[in-house]
This record gives structure tokens, C-alpha cells and sequence, in this order.
């Protein structure tokens, strides 16, 4: 049998004592045991790089600031979920996690380049991109629902972002909500209407002449039109959706597509990952929250850093906190209606 080089242990006289454990494999934290490749080891090993530690929700903190005692590591999932763990020799633990993750990702020119990539893309690397296929090539679909950020970019398509400067407020006469998004450079005008009538609810995004409007089909489907023509129909995934084989990340919403546009397909990928569909059409899924403006990008505040940190977008309790399901849940406030096949823990994007 081969015994993996330990590259940083604790021991303990009391069997059920949570020591910590990391080898070239794994991390085991008491009886879970967690394999790297569930780890966003890039995102760790950039700002490793850079003298800092990742926390919850991007928050960073300088390296000296770990203690040489029992402290808090913050680890980053491939899924955007932040988990706090306890080290006994907390920056020992850091130091060694740090230097793995860089050598995994192929040393310290690679991670830099990884980096570079990121800053180029508008998007940090601790959130999950998934991938959808796109008429001109694959779409890159990223979202943080706690921050309110949504980027979906493909080929021969400007990028498609969505912020909440403000927060984002369910409750005012302002149709965006607070929402805003922006196509390229360009801002776009951002409406959600949600009637007790079905028919009247919808979602509409209007560009310098261009008009796209997400319409209720059934219970379960959305038509998203492009100046009163159909482009794509949005699909609400199943209760409890099939990962792609070794991927902890839930799959995104089934898109079919009825043009050929690369902005459309963009566009079409963006309300799926950001409003309800079917019966929750008119509705968008993420807290309610407002937030001190701040003037850059949202990241999460300090105080964050060493908490725990649910994207709600993987397949177990890891990723998802109680209730959340990828927008569908809890963590998309009113979002969560619809029809029966969706919705609740787990829920696809």
C-alpha cells in the first residue's frame, strides 16, 4: 500500500479529536475527507502568491495576520463556497495548503497567468464558471447570488453582467429593482413585472433599439423573445438535477435555442441564471439586500472572510446552507416559485 507524504498533521491523544491532515490527495478535517480536486486551488494559490489568504466571499487577508497557534484557514471549493477550518498551527497550514496549490496549478508562472486571465475576464477566480454550449462556441456562465453578480460571455458576444450597486430590493416601484446590467460597455434598461396575472409577467431588457422580453410559456418554461421573436426557450431544471460525471457543480438550466445570434445565446444564459421561470417568471433570484455603495466591484466585507461562505451551486451540504438551491430556495428569496418540478435543496441553476 502507498502512503501519501503528509505535508501537514496534527495528533491528538483523544480519537475524536478533529485534527487536520493534508497530503499531495486530500485534506481530511476529523472523519471528512475532501479530495483536492474539490478545492478551487487556483483561486488560493493566486492570492497565496500574492501574500494574502482568500476568504468568504473574495475577502483576503495578508499572511502574517494568521496565527502560529489554533486558527481559522478559510478553504475556497471549486463551487465558490468558502469553508472555515480549524488548523492548530494555522499558518503552517496555510503555508503548506498555499504551496501545494501552487504547484498543482503548474507553479508560480502559470497561477500569475491564471491570474491575469481572471482580471482580463472581469471575474475572480474563486467564483465557479460552468459552461453552457452556445451557437458560436461554449458560454461561461458565472454568478454569485450573495453578491448580486452575474458574467456570461462567449464567443463573437460582448460580455453580459449584472450588478446591484444598491443591493437588490424586491419591494420598490423601481422596475429594475436595483438591478443593473450592462451589455459590453453599454447599460441596458433592466424591467421586471410580476402580476397576479401570469400572462402579464415578465422580464424585459432594452439595448439602443433592441428589446428582449422573457414571457411565461407553462409552469415550468420561459420564451425569451428579441423583438417579438422567439430566440430561445428557458426550462426550469428538475427537482434534483444530474451533475456532469466527476463535477460537484450543479448543471445549468436547459436552454434551446431558436436563432443563431451570439448575443442571443448570451442573452438567453443570462435570464436563466438570474430569473425565474415558468411561474416565477417576473421574478429574480437573489436576496433581497441592500448595501452601502461602494463605487467598484461587490466583494464580500472583512467580517466574512473567516465565516463560512454557500454558493448553493453544488450537489451537498458542503456547498449549499438549508434552503438554498441555486436561486430556486431560499437563497432567491421569492425566485423560489414555480412549478413542481423545481425548486427546494439542491436545485438547479
Amino acid at each position: 500500500m502507498v502512503v501519501s507524504e503528509v505535508l501537514y498533521g496534527e495528533r491528538s491523544w483523544n480519537p475524536l479529536a478533529r485534527t487536520v491532515e493534508l497530503t499531495p490527495d486530500q485534506l481530511r478535517r476529523g472523519g471528512r475527507t475532501t479530495p483536492l480536486s474539490e478545492l478551487n486551488l487556483a483561486a488560493m494559490a493566486e492570492a497565496f502568491q500574492r501574500g494574502c489568504w482568500l476568504g468568504g466571499g473574495g475577502a483576503e487577508r495578508p499572511l502574517e495576520r494568521l496565527p502560529e497557534e489554533t486558527g481559522v484557514v478559510p478553504l475556497t471549493r471549486v463551487t465558490g463556497t468558502t469553508t472555515p477550518v480549524r488548523a492548530r498551527r494555522a499558518a503552517e497550514f496555510a503555508h503548506a495548503l498555499g504551496e501545494l496549490a501552487v504547484g498543482q496549478c503548474g507553479g508560480p508562472d502559470r497561477v500569475a497567468a491564471l491570474g491575469a486571465q481572471a482580471r482580463a475576464e472581469g471575474v475572480p477566480l474563486w467564483i465557479a464558471r460552468r459552461f453552457a454550449t452556445g451557437p458560436a462556441g461554449p458560454i461561461t456562465v458565472a454568478v454569485d447570488r450573495r453578491l448580486v453578480r452575474v458574467d456570461v460571455w462567449g464567443p463573437h458576444a460582448p460580455v453580459v453582467r449584472i450588478r446591484a450597486p444598491q443591493g437588490f430590493v424586491r419591494e420598490t416601484p423601481d422596475p429594475s429593482k436595483g438591478l443593473c446590467l450592462t451589455v459590453g460597455d453599454t447599460p441596458a434598461r433592466l424591467g421586471l413585472t410580476k402580476k397576479l396575472r401570469k400572462s402579464k409577467c415578465r422580464v424585459e431588457v432594452r439595448l439602443s433599439g433592441q428589446h428582449w422580453v422573457l414571457r411565461r410559456e407553462n409552469a415550468v418554461s420561459s420564451w425569451l423573445l428579441r423583438d417579438e421573436r422567439r430566440v430561445a426557450l428557458l426550462t426550469r431544471p428538475p427537482r434534483r438535477p444530474v451533475p456532469d460525471p466527476d463535477s460537484v457543480l450543479l448543471p445549468l438550466s436547459p436552454v434551446r435555442y431558436e436563432s443563431s445570434d451570439p448575443l442571443d445565446a448570451v442573452m438567453a444564459q443570462v435570464f436563466a441564471v438570474s430569473f425565474g421561470l415558468g411561474d416565477g417568471t417576473g421574478l429574480a433570484r437573489f436576496r433581497a439586500e441592500r448595501r452601502p455603495v461602494t463605487g467598484g466591484e461587490p466583494i464580500a466585507a472583512d467580517d466574512d472572510w473567516d465565516r463560512a461562505w454557500f454558493s448553493n451551486l453544488g450537489t451537498g451540504s458542503d456547498d449549499n446552507e438549508s434552503g438554498g438551491g441555486d436561486g430556486w430556495g431560499s437563497d432567491g428569496g421569492d425566485g423560489g416559485d414555480g412549478g413542481s418540478d423545481g425548486g427546494g435543496d439542491g436545485g438547479g441553476d
